[in-house]
């Protein structure tokens, strides 16, 4: 018979009470994320997209977290500078248009003016970060539930993004072409139809254009 020693229960609640820390550290290191204008981070689960029911899907007014007791608060989006949903960052952006609405006017104007005054607030997608910038704007048509997007860029000191492509079109190249002034040759790959994809742009300029 096998002799099976006894764990003291001091021991062993110790055990059972790290492993739970353990668990929850993990968890809330993986888990979803809001930060706040004042620059407080919070942990949860985080909604900001309404999935079907009355009015179809679209984005929520207040953005939602749920942490780890199941206790769910909302947050007007003016007071969320960013949050992060399954691994994917979203950052806020305050964006204007000269007479043009944001996302009608996108294929006419391509300049996007960062104005905490006048803009109108986004929060747009993170593809990637570096001295150009990648984010996508996304939006919801009116009546219809499919989540549309468009890609922007921005140098690191510019107050403003540009609009990089114009949907199945592929790449806007007369407006990448004046944007890169200041890389003739990534302008000239972008006028030779060398690059075709937005991604393409952002690693050539951050690899090969010199600050």
């Amino acid at each position: 018979m096998i002799h099976i020693p006894k764990i003291p229960f001091l021991t062993l609640s110790f055990l059972v009470f790290f492993g739970s820390i353990c668990l929850y550290a993990q968890n809330n290191q993986a888990s979803d994320y809001l930060v706040l204008r004042t620059s407080d981070t919070l942990y949860g689960k985080v909604e900001h997209i309404k999935e079907g029911g009355f009015g179809g899907r679209r984005f929520y007014k207040k953005i939602r977290i749920t942490n780890a007791r199941g206790k769910t608060k909302k947050y007007q989006r003016r007071d969320v500078s960013s949050f992060s949903v399954d691994g994917v960052v979203f950052e806020s952006f305050w964006l204007y248009q000269e007479s043009q609405s944001l996302i009608t006017g996108a294929l006419g104007n391509p300049k996007y003016t960062m104005d905490p005054n006048q803009g109108e607030q986004h929060f747009l997608r993170v593809v990637s970060k570096g001295r150009l910038s990648h984010y996508q704007l996304e939006w919801f048509e009116q009546g219809n539930s499919t989540l549309w997007s468009m890609s922007l860029l921005k140098k690191e000191k510019d107050a403003f993004l540009i609009r990089a492509d114009q949907g199945l079109f592929g790449l806007k190249r007369k407006v990448l072409q004046r944007y890169f002034a200041d890389c003739p040759e990534l302008g000239k790959a972008i006028q030779q139809k060398q690059i075709r994809k937005v991604r393409q742009v952002v690693e050539w300029y951050n690899d090969s254009c010199m600050q």
